[in-house]
């Protein structure tokens, strides 16, 4: 799911407020101009822009976490890591930019610097639910479970303190609760994640896993054809056709395991041409 959680970061905090003064108006104003075309996914455009506020005011952390997150999309780490050193030097008490710098270590799997730059950003802001998520998945790469259990926890109690609770987050949660034997805490987690989204197809898909490992395969395949249904999310219709094929052959269901069964085939093959 790292794909789903980069796009999630890189347009998290487009809209946060940065400080400004009226000497400032015209970055500000081409900023702001930058900010939304980076949400209408006018990269270039966006670039153009935020050149023009840091041409303006080349200390503006907003342009330059904005510039830093362009980077990144582009895979051009090294920019993202010097417009973000930029940033924390304008601004050190500002959490954020000191978040993202930690994200740009994570998205190199450079785990014990991400840990630092995550650790540093939540003393800056302890009730900050995204380095304390991405702290989480830091520490559940290198293993650290019960670690990675507790702060995805805390993440979840943060943003429904803040009343942003995410149906990414708790997925992020259940999903490790699911791999961990957890599953009465696994599936009310999910319960609250198809609540908060219920256009989004991942949280069935997660539901039809955990029936699985339940032993409740009809359960799955029920829950599998509604994830189908759907069309918002980040699970591919290649991962929920497969685990049909799995919970109809594990129903006795062989005629429905077979059609979905030739549906990933079908899929496999538009791949490779």
């Amino acid at each position: 799911m790292k794909a789903a959680f980069t796009l999630a970061v890189l347009l998290l905090g487009e809209c946060q407020g940065f400080g400004q003064t009226p000497d400032k108006a015209a970055a500000t104003a081409a900023y702001d101009r930058a900010n939304r075309l980076f949400i209408a996914h006018q990269y270039q455009e966006c670039m153009n822009a935020v050149d023009e506020a840091l041409r303006l005011d080349p200390n503006l952390v907003a342009a330059l976490t904005l510039r830093a997150k362009l980077a990144m999309a582009a895979n051009r780490y090294d920019l993202a890591k010097e417009n973000l050193e930029r940033a924390i030097a304008a601004e050190p008490a500002s959490w954020y930019p000191r978040f993202l710098y930690g994200f740009q270590f994570y998205q190199q799997n450079e785990m014990p610097a991400a840990i630092a730059s995550f650790e540093h950003a939540l003393k800056l802001n302890p009730r900050a639910p995204e380095p304390t998520l991405y702290l989480g998945l830091a520490d559940e790469a290198l293993g650290r479970t019960d670690e990675a259990l507790a702060l995805y926890k805390r993440a979840v109690e943060l943003e429904e303190t803040s009343g942003k609770l995410r149906s990414e987050t708790l997925l992020t949660y259940s999903r490790l609760l699911l791999l961990m034997g957890e599953f009465a805490e696994c599936g009310r987690t999910i319960a609250r994640a198809e609540k908060v989204d219920s256009a989004s197809r991942d949280p069935h898909f997660e539901a039809a896993r955990l029936a699985m490992k339940e032993g409740n395969p009809a359960h799955a395949a029920k829950e599998g054809e509604i994830a189908l249904r759907l069309h918002e999310g980040d699970v591919t219709d290649r991962q929920v056709h497969f685990l049909l094929v799995q919970a109809f052959r594990a129903s006795g269901q062989d005629a429905d395991a077979t059609r979905h069964a030739a549906k990933v085939h079908e899929l496999d093959k538009g791949q490779k041409r």
